[in-house]
């Protein structure tokens, strides 16, 4: 396997708090492993939210209206994203962000 280098820079004081999560749980041998599942955990986090999922489509539809690829590719395609988009999530989101909207737009007595 290979591996790449990266610098991390950390405020003090988070860098206190992973020394003393390792120390205390030794469940990490040291930093850099704790970043690499810290990472590995985002990763799977964002590929399972609701709004990347909408962003992949969004982009999906893009670039189908510029590409020759067939009808049924893209309806295949799309079928994949909307099977890893949960309603219940989407439906909160979309809630979330009216009501961000109405408070932006009205202010907060909205």
């Amino acid at each position: 396997m290979k591996y790449a280098s990266v610098s991390v820079k950390f405020p003090v004081e988070l860098d206190t708090e992973i020394e003393r999560f390792l120390d205390e749980t030794g469940i990490y041998t040291n930093k850099s492993e704790f970043i690499k599942e810290a990472c590995r955990s985002h990763l799977r986090e964002l590929n399972d939210d609701t709004a990347i999922a909408a962003l992949r489509l969004e982009q999906l539809l893009a670039q189908a209206e510029q590409s020759r690829q067939s009808d049924s590719d893209i309806d295949a395609e799309l079928a994949a994203l909307g099977e890893k988009v949960d309603a219940d999530d989407l439906e909160q989101a979309v809630e979330e962000a009216r009501k961000e909207t109405s408070e932006q737009v009205y202010g907060s007595d909205a």
